[in-house]
């Protein structure tokens, strides 16, 4: 790294110059010094400055929207949903945006909302779930200032508001409590395993796991160059062409299991933290209460989402004000 100096006046009398005269003193030796002191005093306010935003971002001891700086910093977390208007009508995506929109302004989030069709160049022939790679790398670039983002598929349901995303699962004390250590990262048997000694406060990702292996249609990225990692690596054109069985979600337990970048600041908690399902095993299944329930495969043709979301509706919880 080197800094330039503005050009001088004085640039006209150097050696070599027509105008050049030899001057008495040390006051052209003065100015050199000056300019190099000048230039230490630069480069070292810059290493300060990086060295605070790396602290920020890999390090995890900086909590809060106030972090980070640039707009969107009013936000302390923002929630992020993708909508797929080729398959759902208005009046049901209607419902969805109103349910993350009751959270978002109890809870004083923000609310990123987009169209996956907006990404249909750069996903090239890739099955629309990668969009929601996508869709988080725009929503970290519209709200740099946020520190905590909520990606919830359009096929989940908020079925409980006053449970507090931040307070209540992210927050490092609650955290620690939450993460499953020493499991297999694909259930049942795989031979990588979540690390058993990582603090919460180091955690970047926290995801959900079933009985098959991670569950990301809801999951949280904490804002930094941990989180620009994962989205680039996750949405390689290696892992998009390879036709994995479960598209992204293989990708995503590739990525975990084979390179501990990932994985270090990876917390794997259980289903029903912010993921249950409608029906399953009781560790997986929705029970009154519960924060978020997911209709995974409710696109299938024996299911229909509308008609499931529709059935859990009515029965949501509303947020109780303090």
């Amino acid at each position: 790294m080197h800094f330039s100096l503005p050009a001088r006046a004085s640039d006209r009398s150097l050696p070599g110059s027509s105008g050049y005269k030899p001057r008495r003193g040390g006051s052209s030796r003065n100015v050199r010094t000056t300019a190099v002191l000048a230039g230490l005093v630069l480069a070292g306010l810059l290493a300060l400055w990086v060295a605070g935003k790396l602290l920020v971002a890999l390090g995890g001891l900086v909590f809060g929207a106030a972090a980070l700086s640039g707009p969107g910093s009013e936000f302390r977390a923002v929630m992020v949903l993708p909508l797929d208007r080729t398959i759902y009508k208005d009046d049901h995506l209607a419902k969805v945006i109103e349910n993350r929109k009751e959270y978002a302004d109890a809870h004083g989030f923000g609310l990123f909302v987009q169209d996956i069709q907006e990404h249909s160049k750069k996903l090239a022939g890739s099955p629309k779930s990668w969009a929601k790679i996508l869709v988080m790398r725009d929503a970290m670039a519209k709200y740099p200032g946020a520190d905590v983002f909520w990606y919830l598929d359009q096929t989940a349901l908020i079925m409980n508001p006053n449970i507090d995303l931040v307070s209540d699962i992210v927050e490092p004390k609650k955290l620690n409590g939450l993460m499953l250590r020493d499991v297999p990262v694909v259930p049942p048997d795989s031979v990588i395993r979540t690390y058993r000694h990582v603090p919460a406060d180091r955690m970047r990702f926290i995801i959900s796991q079933d009985h098959e292996g991670f569950q990301p249609t809801s999951f949280v990225l904490r804002n930094g160059l941990y989180a620009n990692y994962v989205l680039d690596a996750w949405f390689d054109k290696l892992y998009r062409s390879y036709s994995f069985a479960k598209d992204d979600r293989s990708a995503l337990e590739h990525l975990a299991q084979w390179h501990p970048t990932a994985l270090s600041k990876m917390a794997v908690v259980p289903q029903r933290t912010f993921a249950a399902y409608p029906s399953g095993v009781p560790d997986a299944q929705y029970a009154d209460g519960d924060f978020v329930i997911s209709f995974v495969g409710c696109d299938s043709p024996e299911r229909s989402c509308v008609r499931e979301f529709d059935r859990y509706w009515d029965d949501r919880g509303r947020v109780v004000k303090k």
